[in-house]
């Protein structure tokens, strides 16, 4: 055979074993193409089996293998997979052809009953169609704990329902179980805040909830947010195929997970650090400093500041009393690095308990601005002008008067030259009472609040002459003229609300929908009638706090202390259990009356 037909027939042989020669294979790729694909993945086989007993007996100990019938893949599986009780190294999960291999990177327990919560974390390749959200459960011992329990985790200031927040289960009494201990048993939340936890034993448990930022399933306090029931849970409920919580719902069933029995609700808080040191400090201004603490309610003994005399700052703290604001009220010269020594109680790190200690440091330049003078050199730019802002609409100053806030404190205050009048359609102008109040957390702020009657049609006009206000930089204040008139738009309309059976301190809002904006606050301790004028068309919530120290404000809660936040409530207008319950819609041109039992909801 000559040379070339000998090389033809080899190159011949090449291309046809290419062709029909098998393929290699390869595990983790499935095959593409095909009708789109909207059928969710189905679990054809898992070994071992659920519900199996003595799984440390079985040849392949440390795994579980889940065979679906198509080519799957790992959704998030970090935050999807969950292993109750936990462990202190993750599952290791990974595609194997059809099927997902979870293996375990720690020792089981001996005689403990084991639940994977599979959570959202498989879906098929081609249209990632979520498996349905399943438990896999088995025992190292010789049997299957068959007790759960359910509940809800929602934010404790707003009521949202909060997702993957991990609740604990600790048989250890001792408040140090939650910061050290892995709990027995552990679920996580779902984007309802909905959470069930599965075959545990029957008996008392201490029930946490926390946003475990670590992922350590212990309570870092400086990091994560924390839930608590105050008292032993008691689970004694038996796992059936029918319950409700322990069904697998599509996420467009909302009548059906809406419907899902709860056994508690946690509500979700961060608390107040107890290390207390000076966290941050900063010259804003010339004439004006903060200094920032990590803890509230510092306890001061001296401050001294070595440039400025003692008589010459002015100090305001907010009310948590963890920032303190300084003012330099000094016409002289400032220099721009300033020396401060304070003496404070502080935590001492080795003793972890409030020592009373000296602290020197200094204080950096204020960021400057400059600017280019007549001559072209760069000078500093200064403000000449007293700043102030005024908060006057015509839908709250029947209600909440005239709110005027300065940028420094004053140093020449005299209210008494302000004007504040009406001019009626006639042009007729009459001066018009109103009484003048410093508040008591912000040395800045003022409130003007009218004390005569309201004309609808009448113009009302707070006038502030050129330069009678003076601030601490020297800088006198620009004249004002604002005005306003009564809403007088048809459409608008009006809630009454009744309180009833008021006996304490209580914060009632009106807030939007989506709970992200105030239209109107109360304050109130005894039973009345609140009144939300020119309100327009659209959907609203009432929320109602329990103030219980009467701050104005919602105080956090306290582990260690056996504290729950003060409670929030969202009144629920309807009986669907769904959030169309909590939503108030108000038509136009209406007068709507509303009956709160503050003792029902309280």
């Amino acid at each position: 055979m000559k040379r070339e037909s000998y090389i033809f027939l080899i190159v011949c042989a090449v291309v046809l074993a290419t062709l029909f020669a098998p393929s290699c294979a390869n595990t983790s790729t499935p095959p593409s193409g095909g009708p789109k694909d909207t059928i969710p993945p189905i679990m054809e086989e898992s070994v071992p089996l659920p519900n199996t007993t003595n799984y440390s007996i079985y040849p392949k100990k440390n795994s579980i293998v889940l065979t679906f019938n198509e080519f799957v893949v790992l959704k998030d599986p970090a935050s999807n997979f969950f292993v109750s009780p936990p462990l202190k190294k993750r599952i290791m999960p990974k595609i194997k052809g059809k099927s997902v291999v979870l293996t375990f990177q720690d020792t089981l327990q001996e005689n403990t009953t084991y639940s994977i919560d599979l959570g959202a974390g498989i879906a098929d390749n081609n249209e990632s169609n979520p498996f349905p959200r399943m438990s896999f459960a088995f025992s190292t011992g010789d049997h299957i704990d068959s007790i759960y329990t359910s509940g809800t985790v929602v934010d404790a200031s707003t009521m949202f329902p909060k997702e993957k927040i991990t609740i604990l289960f600790h048989t250890d009494p001792s408040d140090s179980a939650v910061f050290n201990l892995l709990p027995v048993a552990a679920a996580k939340s779902d984007k309802w805040g909905y959470f069930t936890v599965r075959n545990i034993k029957p008996g008392a448990y201490r029930v946490f909830a926390i946003e475990d930022v670590n992922n350590n399933n212990k309570y870092d306090p400086e990091l994560e947010s924390i839930a608590f029931l105050d008292s032993l849970f008691v689970a004694d409920s038996v796992m059936r195929a029918d319950r409700p919580e322990l069904l697998s719902y599509e996420e467009k069933d909302t009548a059906g997970i809406m419907s899902r029995p709860s056994a508690m609700q946690l509500n979700l808080f961060k608390e107040l650090s107890s290390r207390q040191y000076i966290r941050e400090n900063k010259r804003l201004t010339k004439r004006s400093a903060y200094l920032k603490f990590n803890a509230p309610y510092v306890k001061i003994d001296t401050l001294e500041i070595k440039e400025i005399a003692d008589t010459k700052i002015i100090r305001e703290f907010n009310v948590m009393e963890d920032s303190l604001s300084l003012w330099f009220n000094d016409q002289g010269e400032i220099a721009d690095t300033l020396n401060f020594r304070i003496k404070y109680w502080k935590t001492d790190d080795s003793l972890g308990t409030l020592v009373s200690s000296w602290e020197e440091f200094k204080m950096m330049p204020y960021p400057k601005k400059f600017e280019e003078n007549k001559f072209g050199r760069k000078v500093e730019k200064l403000d000449t002008v007293c700043k102030y802002d005024v908060k006057m609409t015509s839908e709250s100053i029947e209600q909440d008067g005239i709110t005027l806030e300065f940028s420094f404190p004053l140093m020449q205050a005299p209210f008494d030259s302000i004007s504040y009048y009406h001019i009626t359609a006639k042009q007729q102008i009459g001066s018009e009472p109103y009484t003048i109040t410093q508040d008591s957390t912000n040395i800045r702020r003022y409130f003007i609040k009218p004390t005569g009657e309201f004309v609808k049609g009448n113009e009302y006009v707070l006038k502030i002459p050129h330069r009678v206000f003076v601030d601490i930089n020297g800088n006198p204040c620009d004249s004002l003229v604002k005005k306003v008139t009564l809403p007088n738009d048809d459409n608008l309309s009006t809630l009454f609300l009744s309180m009833e059976n008021v006996d304490g301190n209580y914060i009632v809002e009106l807030i939007s929908e989506k709970r992200d904006k105030i239209f109107r606050t109360y304050r109130i301790k005894e039973s009345c009638t609140l009144n939300f004028p020119y309100l327009r068309k659209g959907k609203f919530s009432i929320r109602i706090t329990e103030d219980q120290n009467n701050n104005g404000i919602l105080d956090t809660g306290s582990l260690l202390q056996k504290r729950q936040p003060e409670r929030v409530i969202l009144y629920k207008f309807g009986t669907t259990n769904t959030d169309k319950d909590y939503i108030l819609e108000i038509p136009e041109r209406t007068e709507l009356e509303q009956s709160i039992d503050i003792s029902a909801l309280f």
